[in-house]
């Protein structure tokens, strides 16, 4: 097996990255249809790069993880807690399902559960952020789905394919998650 369940919720588990999946993380990181929904849409990701980048995550204590269909044990991509504070009990939270066969099946929704019971319950965060693009209405819908709450707009900080855009900056607290998840 390539993947080893750490949290898991509906249709999903979250697993530890394994680094044997560049080339198919390379795939998606050159893919346009994929970056230009993310920050990295500029860049240029060689086989060497993923592949590094992978083994460096895979040894570091950050929290991405693997988001598997439990049905196949396929990779959908990732999910991660980012720049997270232990005092102020806070991480930022980015999420990607690339596989396009898999989208609008909620594996989205449950890759999100299952990484805000993960922050609440294991890492005992009390604010998990996020920041999501304008334009993607349906992250946006998604994330509202799961109760995270629009908190404000970073206007025009985003430059992609010759235009500017707004950033959405939504947070979940861990008193409403726990009330929505009795």
């Amino acid at each position: 097996m390539k993947y080893f369940p750490k949290v898991s919720r509906g249709n999903v588990y979250l697993s530890p990255l394994n680094p044997d999946d560049y080339e198919l993380f390379t795939k998606w990181m050159n893919d346009s249809r994929i970056t230009d929904w993310i920050t990295t849409w500029p860049m240029i990701f060689s086989l060497n790069w993923e592949k590094a980048w992978l083994e460096n995550v895979a040894k570091s204590w950050d929290c991405n993880l693997a988001i598997v269909k439990k049905d196949g044990d396929k990779v959908l991509w990732t999910v991660g807690l980012f720049h997270i504070e232990h005092i102020n009990q806070a991480a930022e939270l980015g999420i990607s399902i690339w596989d396009f066969e898999e989208h609008n099946k909620w594996y989205g929704t449950d890759a999100i559960n299952a990484m805000l019971s993960f922050a609440y319950n294991t890492l005992n965060l009390y604010n998990v952020y996020l920041k999501v693009k304008s334009f993607n209405k349906k992250a946006i819908a998604c994330y509202k789905k799961v109760w995270f709450q629009e908190i404000g707009t970073m206007h025009h900080c985003q430059y992609c394919n010759g235009e500017w855009h707004d950033m959405v900056i939504m947070e979940m607290l861990k008193p409403d998650w726990l009330e929505k998840n009795k």
